[in-house]
């Protein structure tokens, strides 16, 4: 069964896309829409791993204009959201105006 996530981010702080224990090993894709009228949004996409404690960058800093997406082929990203293992976690630099949809 396909996984799908939709979410509103309205806090500057790291907000969990999709945490451990989803049982999911790929996201096909995740698109980022900036609802904003007239502000840039930057977003930083990280996976974070419980067993090494590493944390990769997988966009950082990356703006997006106003009423403008941006859609990540994520494919080919293995990922592992098996208990304990990978989380996914997105960081906005204003508060509300980001849409983000995952696709697997």
């Amino acid at each position: 069964m396909p996984y799908v996530s939709r979410a509103n981010i309205a806090v500057t702080t790291p907000v969990e896309l999709v945490p451990a224990g989803q049982n999911l090993s790929r996201i096909n894709s995740i698109i980022f829409t900036n609802t904003h009228a007239s502000n840039s949004v930057s977003i930083s996409l990280k996976l974070y791993n419980a067993t090494n404690g590493l944390t990769t960058h997988i966009v950082k800093n990356t703006a997006i204009p106003a009423g403008v997406s941006l859609e990540l082929d994520t494919s080919r990203i293995v990922m592992d959201f098996s208990l304990n293992q990978d989380n996914l976690t997105v960081t906005a630099s204003t508060t509300g105006g980001l849409d983000v949809i995952i696709n697997s």
